[in-house]
């Protein structure tokens, strides 16, 4: 009897286990739930109906749990029909033994359908902005997926539900003006609870404008009141400047110093934006990474640029360039690069450059650029160098730059013989020195050394001392006469200054030694300064500037030779030999000027030679092409204002020639002169026969016949255009200057 019952026992048990697995794996298939599930469904949403054939259940072991599954599951939504890959039910055992159907959670997938169809199904069990959301972003595509949607113990939805789709050749409206074509990707929707849901985007493929996208992911984490969107974008193809500014203005950047931009790479864009819920971005961080193939860049031109760079055309070029951007706004870019400049032919060769940028704080910026500069023409007017296109040259800059201006820390330039070094110099935003420690320079002018000095600064002591075996003293001289653009240096500049020269070149073969000077600069201009040097042992040039008053300043120069001061002069040409006396009073917006000459003569003067020849003279411009005009003095008596000379009044007297002029000079625009040009033999004979000189000062008409011309110069400095008038009496105004040019150099030869 033992044995049988246990035998008994052992059946039942295992009898039972088989059971247990069966229904558990294969399931039990039957029809006794349909009707009560199908009225639950309605119950859940009277808009949906639920239509299967047979449910199979299966017991769960794990959960406690049944599982219910339909078998040939649709859903019905307003005669909307879905057919569906799966739907099971949930269901705790207890269900079983209370007699309450109490569903824990749904799965529900789907096959592949229409986006737009799905979201019939949707509004079921997707929040309504979500769902919306959907219509209106997805432009067409299709989609296969599951859901897994929760309930809580009185039947409602519960809020931890999950979505699976693959979305498969989509378009997606980002905005009015961004979209996303043909895109198929991986889509997972986790709902922890109504203030936190997740959403990841595994893309495949697709195309945004006219990049290809590749293997990419977009995670959005809503939570509470933020939106935070994380992205890895793999991009490669073309764009433009009208697609980049889209983009650019979605992320919250703004072109603003762009004017044009086009390019191709093959890029990894990683971008986190957190955005507010009204959609503000209050956090933006975005990383780049790859390879730029081409790209062809034109910024806003950058005025104070040209000085330094004659064909600069604000064009730029790059091509197999590496490019890797951190969150941090960390730059590194390596490549070739090719600056276009304007109205010179451009051939296809590029240079190496390397760009590494740092943000150490606010809008500044620590920068290390290194790049060749072979094809680029250069200029450096305050050290009168200039580098033609087809000359080798290596930079290397290593700086902060901000909004306010430049701290290069250090400066490497390097131009076959011609080396400049720069040690802690700080520019302002238009490129003028503020202060420095120490500069080093060599540099070479038509294959001939012009510049070989040291520069020290002591920023404690506002004290500059340069000195070195040469020095081009060109710049120097043409800054003193300008009113506009007068400031060499930062208007944050002050130093005292001291410097001493081997030789000074001037720039016109009168090479000055033991060049020295003493100045005081002030707020960028020289506020006081003593300069002197020999051009021979007999032979001294001095010049001075004092200040009178806080608004006026003085300079006197006393040169033996007056070449190298009036080639700053552009109008006046062909000067040789002569002694120089000027003296300048400058205000900020006003020059006036005294200039004079003794003892020179001119030659190939081509305004002044057609004027001879319009005369009739044609004797005097044969001389002025040949062995030139003699002259005994020149006067002239000017103001400048911004670009324009005034010259009230100028006399040039000579043996052969006298004028007198007035008029003004637009410098590189127009000339504009007009006066009285007489033969001195004619006017000696007429100052000659004049009894009584106050009769002519007061306009008594004297002489017969015809004296002279009367002219005028106008056009552009290189197609001046002359027009002439004789004339049979020489104006009072000639002639009292005449009278006293004459008395004065009778005094003088007397003493």
């Amino acid at each position: 009897m033992g044995k049988f019952l246990l035998r008994f026992l052992s059946f039942v048990l295992v009898s039972v286990v088989f059971v247990l697995a069966y229904v558990s794996y294969f399931g039990v298939l039957t029809d006794k739930f349909d009707v009560l599930i199908k009225s639950k469904a309605n119950e859940v949403n009277q808009n949906v109906q639920l239509d299967f054939n047979k449910t199979k259940i299966h017991l769960n072991f794990k959960e406690l749990n049944l599982a219910v599954k339909l078998q040939n599951p649709k859903i019905i939504i307003k005669n909307n029909e879905i057919i569906l890959s799966k739907i099971d039910l949930f269901l705790p055992l207890k269900s079983f033994i209370t007699s309450d159907f109490l569903l824990q959670k749904a799965e529900i997938a789907f096959f592949e359908n229409d986006i737009k169809d799905l979201t019939k199904i949707t509004n079921a069990f997707v929040p309504r902005i979500i769902n919306k959301q959907i219509k209106k972003k997805f432009l067409k595509g299709r989609i296969e997926g599951e859901f897994v949607i929760p309930f809580n113990s009185d039947g409602s939805i519960g809020a931890n539900y999950e979505i699976k789709a693959k979305v498969i050749n989509a378009d997606i409206n980002i905005n009015n003006d961004l979209k996303i074509n043909n895109m198929s990707t991986d889509i997972k929707y986790f709902s922890k609870s109504d203030n936190d849901k997740k959403i990841n985007f595994l893309i495949n493929e697709g195309k945004i404008l006219n990049l290809d996208i590749q293997n990419s992911s977009i995670d959005i984490h809503l939570i509470n009141d933020k939106k935070i969107i994380k992205s890895k974008i793999k991009t490669k193809g073309k764009s433009n400047y009208s697609e980049i500014k889209i983009i650019s203005s979605l992320l919250g950047f703004k072109l603003n110093d762009i004017k044009n931009i086009e390019f191709t790479s093959d890029l990894e864009t990683s971008v986190k934006l957190v955005l507010s819920n009204k959609f503000k971005i209050s956090e933006k961080a975005i990383s780049v990474n790859g390879k730029i193939n081409s790209l062809n860049l034109e910024h806003k031109k950058i005025e104070s640029a040209k000085k330094h760079l004659p064909f600069y055309s604000s064009k730029i070029v790059l091509k197999n360039t590496e490019i890797a951007l951190g969150q941090a706004n960390d730059l590194q870019i390596s490549g070739l690069i090719k600056f276009k400049e304007k109205n010179k032919d451009i051939d296809e060769s590029f240079e190496n450059f390397s760009f590494n940028s740092k943000k150490i704080s606010g809008d500044a910026f620590r920068i290390n650029a290194k790049v060749n500069l072979n094809d680029i023409t250069l200029n450096i007017p305050q050290l009168n160098y200039h580098k033609e296109s087809d000359h080798k040259a290596d930079l290397e800059i290593y700086a902060d730059v901000s909004k306010n201006g430049y701290k290069i820390y250090n400066t490497s330039y390097l131009s076959g013989k011609t080396i400049i070094n720069i040690f802690l110099l700080r520019l302002n935003k238009k490129l003028q020195p503020k202060s420095f420690t120490e500069i080093q320079v060599k540099t070479f002018s038509n294959n001939s050394k012009n510049n070989d000095f040291k520069i020290k600064y002591n920023k404690e002591k506002k004290q500059t001392i340069i000195d070195g075996e040469l020095f081009d003293a060109e710049p120097l001289l043409k800054s003193l006469y300008k009113t506009k653009d007068r400031n060499t240096f930062s208007k944050d500049f002050s130093t005292e200054l001291k410097v001493n020269f081997d030789k000074a070149i001037t720039g016109s073969n009168d090479d000055v030694s033991n060049f020295s000077m003493i100045a005081s600069i002030k707020e960028g201009t020289y506020n006081k300064l003593s300069l002197k040097g020999n051009f021979s042992a007999n032979e001294i040039i001095e010049m001075s500037i004092y200040q009178v008053d806080q608004n006026k300043k003085t300079l006197q120069v006393i040169s033996d030779r007056a070449r190298p001061f009036i080639k700053n002069f552009n109008f006046i040409k062909g000067f040789e030999e002569g002694k120089l006396e000027y003296e300048s009073t400058i205000t900020k917006e006003v020059t006036n000027s005294n200039l004079l000459i003794t003892d020179f003569k001119v030659s190939k003067v081509p305004a002044l030679a057609q004027l001879l020849t319009l005369a009739s003279l044609q004797g005097i411009a044969d001389t002025l092409s040949g062995e030139g005009i003699r002259f005994d003095s020149f006067e002239m008596k000017s103001n400048s204002k911004s670009n324009v000379m005034n010259i009230e009044d100028a006399l040039a007297m000579g043996p052969a020639v006298s004028i007198l002029l007035n008029g003004y000079v637009d410098k590189g625009k127009v000339v504009s002169l007009r006066g009285t040009l007489v033969p001195a033999t004619k006017l000696n004979a007429i100052i000659a026969s004049i009894p009584v000189v106050g009769e002519i000062l007061v306009g008594k008409k004297i002489g017969e016949g015809v004296v002279g011309v009367s002219f005028k110069m106008k056009g552009p400095p290189k197609n001046i255009k002359t027009t002439v008038n004789p004339i049979k009496t020489l104006t009072p105004r000639f002639i009292v200057r005449a009278v006293e040019k004459i008395k004065k150099k009778k005094k003088e030869e007397a003493k």
